[in-house]
């Protein structure tokens, strides 16, 4: 969105299905988008991802609901998706 004589995002979230990429990964946004961009402090929509360690199905926690919505085991607490990881 335009703001007077600049170029602003209002909304930046970290949902992805692909990448999943983890809350902590703002830092990172704010660096790029500080090339000139006015920008909020933070995401505005911060989304959970987590990888079930039993079926290996990407997961979104909602409401701190740690469990897998495909198997129903338990997914770990820190962020895990990265397969090298």
């Amino acid at each position: 969105m335009r703001e007077g004589d600049r170029w602003a995002v209002t909304e930046v979230s970290n949902q992805s299905t692909g990448y999943c990429p983890d809350t902590g990964s703002w830092s990172e946004v704010a660096r790029a988008l500080d090339e000139g961009l006015e920008r909020p402090s933070g995401f505005t929509h911060e989304v959970v991802f987590r990888r079930c360690p039993g079926c290996q199905e990407h997961n979104i926690v909602r409401e701190d609901d740690f469990v897998c919505v495909f198997c129903g085991s338990d997914l770990p607490e820190t962020w895990n998706v990265d397969p090298t990881a």
